[in-house]
């Protein structure tokens, strides 16, 4: 897998060169130790749980036909936790004879293999196992810490293999995930130009463009990838590797991610505070991207109006939002009311000065929404076909859905739909669509 950016960028930055290998195919995880050897690392440990704990043993086995010696911690949960007592556990069952760190499995193992290596300074290295999440290439890892979901920063994977003969063995629910997450980054790539058009964020169409054709190239691999063919599969896996990469040369989550994810954290926080439902993180982005989606298509039929909007900004009750908060996430709210105590999106003044380029530029806005969006038959049509369990249904009410629209506009200081509406005093009148 490759990829490469022109130097110098359009964009004026120097990207960062990726220090990671990344191999995918059929058969890759039998280049392990060569790929170890290499870098002078002599004995890993793996770390892996009782699902994928029959790919551990294909692990072992080609360590073992290497002559490379190992040791190894399996979970014995099915379904396990980024918490602090599955990490807290893994670190009192390091070896430190061991000189890698390798992850066998995918979201949560990932998570906790790249903790993991951070902690102890070891090279880490990921066989992956399901082509379900975006953070094969990320240097953080999404843990719950004292009942909050939190990205904590640890580092990238130096060696990222997928094995297509593996990653076509996974769950179905974790195949349809992965191209959930890839589907999100209709809406991330669309976000991140709004926000360049309006608050001058930085902005690389280079990034963007490599970003697109991976997710162009998943959708015409739809269809395949349900049916196992290990081009879908790979597909897939890589668009996802990229989504990773593509934070990285861009320095900003804003290539993989916008108010879709949002979404999803929320439901997530509601998870780990009330104990609602949640589903696996790229189903949760892929039932977010059609109301994203949705609420965009209505946003085009506004028409912006300058003292409606000065008016609900003055007219906003943030004592009154922070106790809305509070209900709708629990002990989760209090950090996104503490940002805002420093970024200060409602300050009538900050809002003023976005209103009135919103307003100047709306045209240019639409045209990125229209540009960006996929036709309405062909995205529904792709959720269709990945059937959507009925479960997702009951990640929420009508009603409790619209808040989590409001609330995305909290999670972190990205400009997202939910702040392009409240900015144009249209965020509560705007009709929130169903899952």
């Amino acid at each position: 897998m490759e990829f490469s950016l022109p130097s110098p960028c359009p964009c004026g930055r120097i990207h960062p060169v990726p220090s990671y290998e990344i191999l995918t195919g059929r058969g890759v995880v039998r280049a392990l130790p060569e790929k170890l050897a290499r870098r002078a690392l002599r004995r890993p440990f793996l770390l892996y749980d009782r699902n994928t704990a029959p790919f551990a043993d294909e692990v072992k086995a080609a360590l073992s036909s290497a002559g490379m010696d190992f040791s190894f911690y399996g979970f014995p949960e099915a379904e396990l936790a980024p918490d602090e007592r599955a990490a807290g556990s893994l670190v009192m069952r390091f070896d430190p004879r061991c000189d890698a760190v390798v992850a066998v499995g995918s979201g949560v193992l990932n998570d906790l293999g790249k903790l993991l290596s951070s902690l102890t300074g070891r090279p880490y290295a990921i066989v992956a196992t399901a082509p379900s999440m975006d953070g094969f290439a990320s240097a953080t890892s999404s843990m719950d810490r004292d009942g909050l979901k939190v990205s904590l920063p640890t580092r990238a994977a130096d060696l990222i293999l997928g094995d297509t003969a593996i990653l076509r063995e996974a769950p179905e629910i974790m195949l349809k995930a992965g191209l959930g997450d890839m589907l999100a980054k209709y809406v991330s790539i669309m976000e991140w130009r709004i926000s360049h058009l309006i608050n001058g964020e930085y902005y690389c169409e280079e990034v963007a463009g490599m970003i697109r054709a991976a997710l162009r190239k998943c959708v015409e691999e739809e269809d395949a990838l349900l049916r196992r063919e290990e081009s879908a599969v790979e597909a897939v896996f890589e668009g996802l590797v990229l989504g990773g990469v593509a934070m990285l040369l861009a320095g900003v989550s804003r290539p993989a991610s916008g108010v879709e994810h949002y979404f999803s954290h929320i439901f997530d926080m509601r998870h780990l505070a009330f104990g609602t439902h949640a589903e696996l993180h790229g189903i949760q982005c892929a039932a977010a991207t059609g109301i994203a989606a949705d609420l965009y298509r209505k946003a085009l039929l506004l028409t912006p109006d300058r003292e409606k909007a000065l008016a609900y900004a003055r007219g906003f009750d943030r004592e009154d939002w922070n106790r809305r908060l509070r209900r709708l996430i629990g002990p989760g709210a209090e950090a996104m009311i503490a940002l805002e105590n420093t970024e200060g999106k409602y300050d009538l003044r900050k809002h003023e000065a976005r209103l009135e380029t919103i307003l100047s530029r709306w045209e240019e806005i639409t045209a990125i929404i229209r540009e960006e969006l996929p036709p309405k038959e062909t995205l529904d049509g792709i959720l269709s076909r990945l059937a959507l369990p009925e479960s997702v249904k009951s990640l929420s009410d009508p009603a409790t859905l619209r808040e989590i629209f409001f609330a995305t506009k909290d999670i972190r200081d990205k400009y997202v739909l939910s702040r392009l509406l409240w900015d144009l005093g249209e965020l509560e009148e705007i009709e929130v669509g169903s899952l």
